[in-house]
């Protein structure tokens, strides 16, 4: 059996792209999973030399890492981001490796403003830190990137070879995340769940409600300081995939979530496995998510009249919303179910372990 060491960065969405492709690989027999997290925990020696946080927390990673894949007994390793990958240096070449990511750096530093995130300035820094991830992600058996947002990038910005690149968006456990039988009496309910409020468009969210000619319902998921209002209900204390949590999102008539920047969105995600049409904007994966006129509508960012009019045009035809709940879920099915999702990225894992075994057959056959 084929050994794979899964190595995880923790970061917010990652948490659930890592729990969820966990599952799904629990229901497939082809590789045998081996899983650590990368947590930039303290590292002996390192912790006694004063050094700036942002290169303590780089050293850290890179020691974990190398530390995990020289330990580790594996045939194929598979990083949930880059970064782990490059700060592992040439030690991650010592076996086949695939990648898996929701944003190049590239994209990221595009989006620095929104993320509180310090992109490098032009030079000999950023110069070489780019040539480190083009090297990396050229040199991976497989670049798995989550949308096509993503692969557009990883070919005209990092030119990887297009045969080696296979978009595979986060799966979800289906059974789980699923659409009500029916809809339950009362107001038009609009679901909203961002931690980062302002970034997320919830402030849009606020101001399209004060335009909208109905009453509605309004729930809001968030970390920020958010006041409830009458019929508006915060909620800051639900954790993914909590049992309250689906409940909100399969109580919902539509899913509001008009981001202002967004690597993928997996809370448009789940809103679509459960039978919910989502607003949103076209920034990063959403596009891949939501089809706009078909399981919902993306519209601009920071555009309040925009979203009141998608949002008034579902309160006025409910043969539309319900349309388009039968077409969220099938779009769920066809693309986003972990079980399918994991056994794509087993398969690439097996694929890539006997390709170089036949390769150094063959080797072995030449001298001979």
């Amino acid at each position: 059996m084929i050994r794979g060491l899964f190595i995880l960065e923790q970061h917010l969405g990652h948490q659930t792209y890592a729990a969820n492709l966990r599952w799904g690989l629990a229901q497939q027999t082809k590789i045998v999973p081996e899983w650590t997290a990368i947590t930039y925990e303290a590292c002996g020696w390192l912790e006694k030399i004063p050094l700036p946080v942002r290169i303590r927390g780089a050293l850290r990673g890179r020691c974990q890492v190398r530390t995990i894949l020289r330990r580790a007994r594996y045939d194929v390793a598979f990083f949930n981001t880059q970064v782990p990958a490059v700060l592992a240096g040439n030690i991650v070449q010592q076996r086949p490796y695939l990648i898996a990511t929701d944003i190049t750096p590239r994209q990221y530093d595009a989006m620095a403003a929104f993320y509180q995130h310090h992109a490098d300035r032009p030079g000999l820094v950023s110069t070489i830190k780019h040539r480190l991830n083009v090297r990396l992600l050229q040199r991976a058996a497989w670049v798995l990137p989550w949308s096509h947002w993503v692969r557009e990038s990883l070919i005209h910005e990092y030119h990887v070879n297009p045969d080696r690149i296979r978009v595979i968006p986060p799966g979800l456990n289906l059974s789980q995340w699923r659409p009500r039988d029916e809809r339950i009496d009362g107001p038009f309910r609009i679901l909203f769940v961002g931690g980062d409020f302002v970034r997320k468009g919830g402030t849009t969210l606020l101001a399209a409600l004060q335009q909208l000619k109905t009453l509605v319902e309004v729930h809001i998921v968030t970390r920020s300081a958010i006041e409830p209002t009458a019929g508006v209900y915060v909620y800051r204390d639900l954790t993914p995939h909590s049992p309250r949590l689906i409940e909100l999102y399969r109580q919902a008539d539509v899913f509001v979530f008009p981001t202002q920047a967004e690597a993928f969105g997996i809370a448009a995600l789940e809103a679509i496995a459960c039978g919910v049409p989502v607003i949103t904007t076209p920034v990063g994966g959403l596009t891949d998510i939501v089809q706009h006129g078909v399981n919902g509508f993306l519209i601009p960012p920071r555009d309040p009249m925009a979203l009141a009019a998608h949002l008034q045009l579902l309160i006025d035809r409910p043969e539309m919303r319900w349309q388009m709940v039968q077409e969220a879920r099938l779009h769920a099915e066809r693309h986003f179910d972990a079980i399918k999702n994991a056994n794509f990225i087993a398969d690439l894992m097996v694929q890539t372990v006997e390709q170089i075994g036949l390769s150094r057959s063959v080797y072995r056959q030449v001298q001979s």
